[in-house]
């Protein structure tokens, strides 16, 4: 039954996820095209900048998801979570306040003065909304959470729509960066709304309220808590965007521009699946910490799996872009380097990441994660002022990904005695397979022996692990 519970949350919120894939692929595709490439790398620079905002909560709703995960409703008091929803909205309020100064009196003027008086508003919106998701989560409420996906999906799909219909029947001719980005910032506010009447409309749920009863009981632990899993997770952000920031930085608006579109093209690779990252770390954490032991090297397998079939995605994105975005054409070159880091980066972020918090290891984690960055801030270095160019860059990012994956992985499997190593051998054979496969000019010969090299492989190395996956995806259809 538990199992059943698991799957069907998964569907939930893989539901969802599949809605904002949609929006995504609206963005992803449509939005450059109501753009100028300087306004879209403009664009891209906020959100470059916008993901280090979640750092702004300073580990408190990471905090929240690992005390309230996997507790019943009806066990959480109402005065202790208003509490702390209460603080939370204090400090994130003054943060934006200060940011907000600080774009004032030192970028005024400036595009960076937009930038960061955008991301101070954001900051707020974002952290508030995040505080929401991460107690639902906590306490297994996914329906609500595919739910505020869909309305993410649904307002950020009629914006897009509205811009490029003005834009045909020429009311407008497209619209600027700025624009846009006051735009994204209303679509959390849209997602403020929701979760708050969520809450307040549902008398099982009506647990959250803003009180005036601040006190300081229980507010340490929760920093205590999440702050070394929000450092890491930022940790992990920057050596995920290193090179990107290392390509805004030191080339034109332009390039970056195209760089950054590769990117936003895997974003909508992976966004699915990342359902089961949000759905996992409370059914781990109720399983307890040898159980979930046990599933490990499953888990691994299951991702690597999926996301290795998901590049195929990559032929479709292909003959999308040069026939809708053909000068975004050169985005594809690296596009096709980036893409076999996917399957890397999902391990990492959905598997590894989660494993760490149930077994409350998130000091040894964070250690990983500032050795990794280490590393990466140095190759980038090294290979930006050996090469000074973006194919080089692009390079050196998978196999950053590859040393980063390694040191986290390799480290929990010896702390937990973990034994088998196969899914590197598949990760090898899978990364050259793709290479070597998008690397042929005829795309439809490409694609076959892709999928043929996919199947053979998989087979070879994963082949009990794609039985028992075959069987669970049956049950989810059947349930």
């Amino acid at each position: 039954m538990e199992e059943n519970n698991f799957l069907k949350d998964i569907a939930q919120v893989m539901f969802g996820n599949a809605a904002l894939l949609l929006s995504q692929v609206l963005t992803g595709f449509v939005l450059p095209k109501l753009m100028s490439v300087e306004s879209f790398g403009n664009y891209r620079i906020f959100m470059l900048y916008g993901t280090y905002a979640g750092l702004l909560h300073f580990g408190f709703v990471d905090g929240i998801l690992f005390k309230y995960g996997g507790k019943n409703i009806d066990d959480i008091k109402r005065e202790e979570i208003s509490k702390y929803f209460s603080v939370f909205i204090v400090i994130e309020a003054i943060t934006s306040m200060v940011i907000i100064a600080i774009s004032v009196l030192f970028f005024s003027g400036s595009k960076y003065g937009f930038i960061f008086f955008a991301i101070g508003i954001y900051s707020f919106v974002l952290n508030v909304v995040t505080f929401f998701q991460y107690f639902s989560q906590a306490i297994m409420r996914f329906g609500l959470v595919s739910s505020a996906s869909l309305v993410q999906a649904a307002t950020i799909s009629m914006i897009i729509i509205s811009i490029l219909i003005s834009k045909l029947i020429g009311f407008s001719k497209g619209v600027n960066y700025r624009t846009y980005v006051v735009m994204y910032i209303g679509v959390y506010c849209v997602l403020l709304v929701f979760y708050t009447l969520g809450y307040k409309q549902s008398n099982q749920y009506n647990k959250i309220s803003i009180t005036s009863k601040y006190g300081t009981n229980g507010i340490n632990e929760v920093f205590k808590v999440g702050l070394p899993i929000t450092i890491a997770y930022q940790i992990s952000n920057l050596t995920l965007n290193l090179d990107n920031q290392f390509v805004s930085m030191f080339f034109s608006a332009r390039t970056f521009a195209k760089y950054s579109f590769a990117y936003n093209l895997i974003s909508i690779t992976v966004s699915v699946v990342l359902a089961v990252a949000m759905v996992l770390f409370p059914y781990l954490n109720k399983l307890g910490k040898a159980a979930a032991l046990k599933q490990y090297i499953n888990n691994i397998d299951y991702i690597l799996l999926f996301a290795y079939a998901s590049l195929i995605s990559y032929y479709p994105v292909r003959i999308i872009i040069q026939w809708l975005l053909p000068k975004y054409q050169e985005s594809l070159v690296y596009f096709r380097i980036l893409s076999p880091g996917v399957a890397i980066t999902l391990c990492i972020t959905v598997i590894v990441s989660n494993y760490y918090k149930v077994m409350d290891d998130n000091i040894w984690y964070l250690r990983n994660g500032c050795i990794s960055l280490v590393i990466t801030l140095i190759l980038d270095t090294v290979v930006y002022f050996t090469f000074k160019n973006v194919i080089a860059m692009a390079f050196v990012s998978l196999v950053e990904l590859a040393i980063w994956y390694t040191i986290e992985d390799v480290s929990f499997r010896i702390k937990y005695n973990i034994k088998n190593f196969s899914s590197y051998l598949y990760i090898g054979l899978m990364v050259v397979a793709f290479e070597v496969a998008t690397g042929m000019q005829n795309v439809l010969l490409s694609f076959i022996i892709y999928v043929c090299l996919y199947i053979v492989v998989s087979l070879l190395v994963m082949r009990r692990s794609m039985k028992v996956l075959s069987q669970k995806l049956i049950n989810i259809v059947r349930y």
